[in-house]
């Protein structure tokens, strides 16, 4: 009889700290949960701050720091008009250029900025209108300061673009072999095509790794309205380890030759992109800390070497920033 009451204690015991544990971890979800929620809201009333001036006819001679300048008219632009969770088939990054006056304390005057905000807003506009497919979105909008020269600061703006809806991806099936890219497409070269010469026009080796990458088939269930703070990342397959001279991402052999990749090497390389892509740069990967993966576009090149030599290789530009799950007020 002792002894059944003992187990009993003991049974209760470890009932109530498992109940601890639980309650614990509970708390601290909701508070996690509470801390996100105040830093979107902070996040959320800053822009709304800045897009109300970008709309006011002061002319009060206000400065602010040029980064903090970059920073708003970035997250302006995407909480206004980006739909960064969007699964489109196609994605296309269009470049543009601006530039503004500075001081000597890297401080330019809001009525320049204004000025500046509204030609990235047409830009924007005019860029999307260009495409002529029926189903289009901007996905993000990323603003750097390039150089500043004197009195005059340069700016430029990567607008990521998506094209065409399409679901999560999926694998690549037996035979499913694609050239490994084109040279020229982003000036209108047709895609390359498979290996036994079908799909010309419609698709590539890099196009196929690139649609897959960005439309990933396990997504957290909260939605994504839209980034702050966005970087875009450069890598090639020579920044990471080779195994007997293979690298991780494409590196072309036998030039001057369109390499055939079959569905094995595909899959080795969608795998291998997303462990780079999603691995944190303290662990070995490119992924920024504190930051989350927004896109990624895929660029074939040339590499050209001495004595009429080159390789055609695979050049990601990837994206990441700070996402917010607060949709913007209607």
């Amino acid at each position: 009889m002792k002894k059944i009451f003992l187990i009993i204690i003991v049974v209760t015991v470890i009932g109530g700290l498992i109940s601890c544990k639980k309650n614990n971890s509970d708390n601290s979800l909701k508070q996690q949960e509470n801390e996100m929620q105040l830093h979107n809201n902070k996040i959320i009333s800053l822009i709304q701050q800045f897009e109300e001036k970008m709309h006011s006819s002061f002319k009060s001679g206000e400065m602010i720091d040029i980064d903090s300048a970059v920073w708003n008219m970035e997250a302006l632009q995407n909480y206004g008009y980006a739909y960064p969770d969007s699964s489109t088939k196609e994605f296309i990054h269009k470049k543009s250029y601006y530039t503004i006056p500075i001081d000597v304390y890297s401080k330019v005057l809001m009525s320049d900025v204004q000025v500046v905000n509204s030609l990235m807003e047409d830009t924007l506009a005019y860029q999307l209108s260009q495409f002529p497919e029926e189903v289009k979105c901007m996905k993000f909008w990323d603003v750097t300061t390039d150089s500043i020269v004197g009195s005059t600061a340069f700016l430029s703006a990567v607008g990521g673009y998506g094209l065409n809806l399409t679901g999560p991806y999926y694998g690549f099936d037996n035979d499913d072999d694609w050239l490994w890219g084109t040279l020229g497409q982003e000036y209108g070269t047709p895609p390359l095509g498979k290996c036994d010469g079908t799909m010309v026009g419609v698709s590539d080796g890099s196009d196929e790794l690139q649609w897959r990458l960005n439309n990933p088939a396990f997504q957290s269930g909260e939605p994504i309205y839209f980034f702050t703070d966005l970087e875009t990342l450069e890598t090639t397959g020579f920044d990471w380890d080779d195994i007997g001279g293979v690298y991780p991402l494409y590196v072309g052999w036998d030039y001057p030759e369109d390499n055939c990749l079959t569905d094995v090497m595909l899959t080795d390389y969608l795998m291998n992109s997303d462990d780079i892509i999603n691995t944190y740069d303290y662990e070995g990967g490119l992924r920024p800390a504190g930051k989350t993966f927004e896109s990624v576009y895929i660029r074939d090149e040339l590499l050209l070497l001495p004595n009429s030599q080159g390789k055609h290789l695979h050049y990601y530009l990837v994206t990441y920033g700070i996402p917010s799950f607060i949709p913007p007020p209607n």
